[in-house]
């Protein structure tokens, strides 16, 4: 059976989430690479949150996917 409008926009939500939280901590590799006095520490850990973040934002599709999370369709008659 596959998933109900509101679920699978759920999960293209969250997997695109996780995609910018990617590409942000990419760009912030990049561009603390090109700077002199960057503090190494505290751009890894921020990179880090930004790609576990990630991670989990894709493991709630996952399990969208494995339909363990399902959004219900609103009953609003303004629809």
């Amino acid at each position: 059976m596959a998933l109900n409008k509101p679920t699978q926009e759920l999960k293209r939500h969250l997997r695109g989430s996780a995609v910018n939280l990617e590409s942000a901590a990419n760009e912030i590799l990049r561009l603390a690479g090109q700077m002199v006095d960057v503090d190494v520490t505290a751009t890894l850990q921020l990179v880090n949150r930004l790609y576990s973040d990630a991670d989990q934002l894709k493991a709630y599709a996952d399990e969208i996917k494995d339909k363990r999370i399902v959004r219900a369709k609103l009953n609003n008659p303004q629809d």
